[in-house]
C-alpha cells in the first residue's frame, strides 16, 4: 500500500510534535505547519523517514500564506488522508482584564483559521484514501472555566464547527472527530496571554503529549465522532446539561483559587 498522507498544524512543539512523530512511525508522510521555521525544522529532521515530510513556514491567521501552503502540499502529496487542527492558543484572564485584539487574535487563530484550513484541505481530503479531520480540542469547550472564558468560547466553537462538518461531509466519505483533550504538559500554558499573572493549572497529574498523539493515530484508524481523554470532566460536562447549578458547585471546588459558586 502506497504511504497515507497527514497535515499537522502547530507541529513545531507539544502536542503537534507527539503527533507528527506518532505519524511518521505509524507510515505517514507528514506535511508539519507551524510559524517558527527553525523549531519546525527541528521536528522534520528528527522523524522516522525526514526526507519525505515536508516542513511549511505558516500563520494559519494569514489566508494567502495558508493557500500557498497547502497548494505546497499538494504538489507534494497529491491527497491527504488525515488532517489534524492542533494548532491553538489560550488566553489566561478573566472577562473585564481581556484586551479586544487578544481576544480577536485568539478567534482567529483558534476558530476562524481552523475554518480557512477546512475549506482549503477539502479537495485534498475528497483525493485521499479514507479521509479524516481531528479537530484537537479542549474539555472546556463542553464546560466553560472562570479565567479562561475566551479560550473555552472557541474551542465550544470547534465542536460545534465539527459536529456540523461531520454531517456536510458524510456525502463524500470523510470522517470528522472531535478530540476532547485535558491538562497536557506542553508549551502552552507558558505562552498564552495571562495579564495579571493569574495561577495556571497543577501539571503534576497532566497528560503526557505522546498520549494524546495515540489518540489522534487511533481516530485516523478508527474514527469516532468525539473522543475524551478524561471522563471526571466528560461527567462534569454531561451535569452542566442536566443539572448546572451541581455542575458549578463541582467546578469551584475541582479549581479553587477563590471562585464561588453562583447563588441566583
Amino acid at each position: 500500500m502506497p504511504p497515507r498522507r497527514a497535515l499537522v498544524t502547530g507541529a513545531s512543539s507539544g502536542i503537534g510534535e507527539a503527533t507528527a512523530r506518532r505519524l511518521a512511525e505509524d507510515g505517514y508522510r507528514v506535511a508539519l505547519l507551524a510559524r517558527r521555521a527553525d523549531e519546525l525544522e527541528r521536528v522534520r529532521a528528527s522523524l522516522a523517514r525526514p526526507d519525505e515530510h515536508l516542513a511549511l513556514v505558516c500563520d494559519l491567521r494569514d489566508d494567502g500564506e495558508l493557500a500557498r501552503a497547502l497548494e505546497r502540499v499538494r504538489e507534494r502529496f497529491g491527497a491527504l488522508e488525515l488532517v489534524v487542527q492542533n494548532a491553538g492558543q489560550g488566553y489566561l484572564a478573566r472577562v473585564e482584564e481581556t484586551e479586544p485584539h487578544e481576544v480577536r487574535a485568539l478567534l482567529e487563530l483558534n476558530v476562524a483559521a481552523v475554518v480557512s484550513l477546512a475549506r482549503l484541505a477539502l479537495p485534498l481530503l475528497r483525493a485521499g484514501d479514507a479521509p479524516t479531520m481531528v479537530l484537537v480540542s479542549s474539555i472546556v469547550g463542553r464546560r466553560g472555566i472562570p479565567g479562561q472564558a475566551v479560550y473555552a468560547a472557541s474551542k465550544a466553537a470547534l465542536n460545534s464547527l465539527g459536529e456540523a462538518l461531520r454531517v456536510e461531509w458524510a456525502a463524500d466519505g470523510i470522517a470528522v472527530s472531535i478530540l476532547d483533550v485535558g491538562l497536557t504538559r506542553t508549551p502552552f500554558f507558558q505562552h498564552q496571554p495571562n495579564p495579571r499573572k493569574l495561577s495556571g493549572p497543577n501539571l503534576a497529574g497532566a497528560d503526557d503529549p505522546a498520549r494524546v498523539a495515540a489518540a489522534i493515530a487511533e481516530l485516523a484508524r478508527a474514527p469516532r465522532p468525539e473522543l475524551w481523554l478524561s471522563s471526571k470532566w466528560r461527567l462534569l460536562a454531561i451535569a452542566n446539561v442536566l443539572a448546572p447549578r451541581l455542575a458549578d458547585r463541582l467546578l469551584v471546588r475541582k479549581l479553587g483559587g477563590g471562585w464561588r459558586a453562583p447563588t441566583r
